[in-house]
């Protein structure tokens, strides 16, 4: 019996129980979770007569019993299927929105090459754009980790192998500009430009002539 049950207030001796009381007698009997004992005390009836109105009326103790566990079973089972669906959904949500992101700042990066390369600068003078790129990089790398362990992605059983794609820029020295300016005078293939857009052009977009790659 809980604290409740026994905390509630009980019919005066003598008096008639109500309907409601005795539905309620009746619910706790069917639930097989109480004894004639408790059922005396709680409504000051003597246990004879709580035993005569349950056989008369077919009441069985714990009749309700397996009833009662499979309902909460079912629920507990429909509870579980919305949590999972939720989850499901975040995962999916979460995966999306981390790859548009590094999507942006891969074509910002490759988009900051492509002008060095066609401008002829050293690429040193892009330095700090690269930089900044490679910051913003791994904001969204911690960001990303935080979230997959909200979301429990980071366990061994959800690896995910698609890690973001992580820069590394370090500082060059004058031999090295020099060396990576002679290797593209000396490469006759030039990069492919970018749309106004920041895209990469279609592979139908480009053909090859005479082991040349060249724009359509």
């Amino acid at each position: 019996m809980t604290k409740s049950d026994a905390s509630a207030p009980a019919p005066k001796k003598g008096t008639r129980m109500t309907p409601k009381q005795w539905a309620e007698a009746e619910a706790l009997w069917e639930a097989g979770d109480v004894t004639l004992d408790e059922l005396a005390r709680r409504f000051s009836k003597d246990k004879s007569i709580l035993s005569r109105h349950f056989k008369n009326h077919g009441i069985v103790k714990g009749a309700a019993k397996e009833e009662h566990k499979r309902k909460v079973a079912e629920e507990v089972t429909r509870q579980a299927q919305e949590e999972a669906a939720v989850l499901a959904a975040r995962i999916r949500m979460t995966k999306e929105e981390h790859y548009k992101m590094a999507e942006a700042l891969a074509k910002l990066t490759w988009k900051e090459v492509l002008e060095v390369n066609k401008t002829g600068r050293p690429m040193s003078t892009a330095l700090n754009n690269l930089k900044a790129l490679d910051s913003a990089m791994t904001v969204l790398k911690k960001a990303r980790e935080e979230r997959y362990a909200v979301l429990g992605l980071d366990r061994t059983d959800f690896v995910d192998d698609s890690a973001l794609p992580e820069l590394v820029i370090s500082e060059l020295t004058n031999e090295q500009i020099e060396a990576m300016r002679d290797r593209q005078e000396d490469d006759d293939t030039s990069l492919p430009e970018l749309s106004e857009e920041g895209e990469l052009p279609d592979e139908d977009d480009v053909v090859e002539e005479d082991d040349e790659v060249v724009e359509a």
